[in-house]
């Protein structure tokens, strides 16, 4: 994720030390105007006492992270490049995978998982015999997930881009680019916060800072402007999943019982990459009350569009 960064340029020559144009519709703001904006706490252990600022254009409703900063930096200390598949992704996954079955996703397809991180998603899919499956990411090491002669197998049937648009400076390039890699008549589907749900005034709120996570995620979409950059590739948005594919209706595993968790330590996302403190867990009664009921009381603050070219 690095590497994509620092070689993706700037869309209209967007101002080098502020993001004060939006992407989307190039609506741009006064930085000086400090009533725009809204302060946010990082997430990460390593930097949870430092802050930065958020706005959300008030022509596309898309939010923008106004501070550009040294992301490198950042994503040395970034936890998540260690997952592994362990029992929670089964039923995650589960309901990824059905998300893409219903649009005719079948073990004969070609399949790439951009952004794939350490691959655990294809290792589940091969696990339930889908082995012509690929994943690319950027920041991969070069013998690995890295290796740009992945991308040569296409065009793919079918590829998923979750959890990467987020963190993209220009989407406009990386969209292009998929593209390219995608087959005619094939699918696209995009998985990402949903800046429609997102309540900016409630930046102490783990199920807000968490999903707004500066300074990581550079431009949250609406599901009318990631519906816009996707018809811009000549797409054709053929459905909405208007919550994340990860809260389900199994016990604990939902967004608001992550949050609980989260919030039961340092309020960082780091403790979900940890050792799981169970007893700590149990005996919350929070806990236990969104691990039962938080799929129902989700504040939605993800999506996914499903997207087919023509």
């Amino acid at each position: 994720m690095i590497k994509s960064i620092l070689k993706t340029p700037l869309h209209n020559e967007q101002i080098s030390k502020k993001r004060v144009k939006c992407i989307v519709c190039d609506h741009s703001i006064n930085e000086n105007d400090k009533s725009a904006f809204a302060t946010f706490s990082c997430n990460i252990r390593a930097f949870k006492n430092e802050t930065f600022n958020v706005w959300r254009c008030p022509k596309c409703q898309t939010i923008h992270c106004l501070d550009i900063v040294d992301l490198p930096r950042y994503y040395a200390e970034y936890p998540v490049s260690q997952t592994t598949l362990t029992w929670p992704y089964y039923f995650i996954y589960g309901n990824l995978t059905q998300q893409l079955t219903k649009h005719g996703f079948s073990k004969t397809h070609s399949f790439l998982d951009y952004g794939c991180g350490s691959g655990i998603y294809l290792e589940y899919l091969r696990q339930r015999g889908f082995t012509n499956c690929h994943g690319y990411d950027l920041y991969g090491s070069e013998d690995g997930f890295g290796d740009r002669t992945i991308l040569q197998r296409g065009p793919f049937d079918y590829i998923l881009l979750q959890d990467v648009i987020e963190h993209i400076e220009d989407p406009y390039e990386l969209l292009c680019e998929l593209n390219s890699l995608l087959a005619p008549g094939g699918h696209i589907l995009i998985g990402t916060p949903n800046a429609a749900r997102i309540d900016l005034t409630r930046p102490n709120v783990s199920d807000f800072y968490n999903v707004v996570h500066v300074p990581y995620h550079l431009h949250i979409y609406t599901p009318e402007s990631l519906k816009y950059l996707g018809c811009q590739q000549g797409w054709q948005s053929v459905e909405l999943f208007d919550r994340y594919h990860y809260d389900t209706q199994w016990f604990s595993i939902n967004n608001r019982a992550f949050n609980q968790y989260v919030n039961l330590f340092d309020g960082t996302i780091n403790v979900v990459y940890e050792s799981i403190n169970l007893w700590k867990a149990l005996t919350s009664y929070k806990f236990l009350f969104y691990s039962l009921f938080g799929y129902w009381l989700s504040f939605r603050t993800g999506m996914g569009i499903m997207f087919r070219k023509s």
